[in-house]
């Protein structure tokens, strides 16, 4: 079987790359046969300017090096139509198979092409749903341009032959939008949780001692709008006048940074919360197993990552009751679910986690069991590839 992916992800480009997304897609490679994935990419922008076949796996990484952005789906239909031209020796023996299926990232630009794609090759095209899109208001109102990609994604989907969401929330919305629950599946991004079950305990304490061994309340994530940070700066600002032996780390960069740093200048929080900038994916571990627990504010969140790898990591949750982490904590038990933009709300669940050791302690290891029950990647990969089988035959 070979499967063409529409992706926007330039981790698979080399891009600032931590994490493991070249490793799932190599194990995606390996269990369909081959994998080819077109990148939105612009000149001189990507490591990789050439297909690329990665080592001892069938998948070739192809930027479409486009001169701007106006040019990606152009440029990504014109290499999606020459697949089967390439002359690598390693590739002959998949130059006279053309595609048994079109995979794209999302219901806007990347599905747009592999519909287009899809007319050329008369095969089914499958979507994948990684936001939540769809009756969300705080999603319209982040950029101008949003309504109109609704209405694109709903031309998408109606033609497309599969769905592939991340939540269950996801589902419920297209159902209630009369797409056919038949061609949905839900089915969350694998992320290898063993990775996050064991640190180094001595970066732990290094990390601790860094901070004069105060209580670490942790963020992970880009620093941009949906996130809402500015909530969770504010909700600090009311912790710390009940507890001062509390530190916030933020881990993530993004164009949001100066304005979250302004903010914590005029909070006069300068002492409780530090920026740290991106960290390693594989010293992230140490900073998980090094917090009390974490914090996600935001406005939107279709799933929620970081919540599975800090529930690896034994530690709980706080945050706001959207799709994604409704999906994945279970209020009370795992973590707290706050209504969405409530920082007082917020930071009384903070307060109440700082004070209590115990329920830290039995949140944590709660949210270690149920993720690795429940979002064992194995049988995530197995859902994923027996999707893509299945709407090809």
């Amino acid at each position: 079987m070979r499967v063409l992916m529409i992706s926007l992800d330039k981790t698979l480009l080399g891009q600032d790359y931590s994490g493991d997304a070249i490793e799932r897609h190599k194990e995606y490679a390996r269990r369909i046969g081959w994998l080819d994935v077109i990148i939105f990419s612009k000149k001189g922008t990507e490591k990789r300017s050439t297909p690329v076949l990665m080592e001892a796996a069938p998948l070739i990484i192809h930027p479409t090096n486009s001169k701007s952005k106006l040019f990606y789906i152009i440029d990504a239909y014109r290499i999606g139509s020459n697949l089967n031209t390439n002359n690598s020796t390693r590739q002959k023996q998949h130059q006279k198979l053309s595609p048994n299926l079109i995979v794209t990232q999302d219901p806007f630009l990347t599905g747009l092409t592999g519909w287009l794609l899809k007319r050329k090759f008369k095969i089914p095209l499958l979507v994948h749903f990684h936001g939540d899109f769809w009756e969300n208001k705080y999603w319209i109102k982040e950029k101008w341009y949003n309504f109109i990609l609704l209405l694109l994604s709903k031309f998408i989907v109606k033609r497309a032959d599969g769905i592939r969401v991340v939540s269950s929330g996801i589902k419920r919305k297209l159902i209630k939008a009369g797409i056919s629950k038949n061609k949905i599946r839900v089915i969350p991004t694998p992320v290898d949780l063993q990775k996050f079950e064991k640190c180094n305990p001595k970066k732990v304490n290094q990390i601790r001692e860094k901070y004069g061994n105060k209580k670490i309340v942790l963020f992970v994530g880009r620093l941009s709008k949906e996130k809402n940070l500015p909530m969770l700066l504010k909700a600090a600002f009311d912790v710390i006048r009940k507890d001062r032996d509390v530190i916030f780390l933020i881990i993530g960069k993004g164009k949001e940074k100066e304005k979250l740093l302004h903010l914590t200048s005029n909070l006069k929080l300068q002492t409780y919360v530090k920026f740290l900038g991106c960290v390693k994916h594989e010293e992230l571990v140490n900073y998980y197993h090094a917090c009390e627990f974490i914090v996600l504010p935001s406005f939107s969140e279709s799933f929620g990552k970081v919540l599975l790898e800090a529930g690896a990591s034994g530690k709980p949750a706080v945050a706001t009751s959207t799709t994604g982490a409704k999906e994945i904590i279970i209020d009370r038990q795992t973590g707290f679910l706050v209504p969405i933009n409530d920082e007082k709300s917020l930071a009384k669940c903070i307060v109440k986690l700082l004070q209590e050791e115990n329920l830290v302690h039995q949140m944590g290891q709660a949210a270690k069991e149920h993720i690795l029950s429940k979002f064992n990647p194995e049988k995530t990969i197995q859902k994923m590839t027996r999707f893509w089988k299945g709407i090809s035959h």
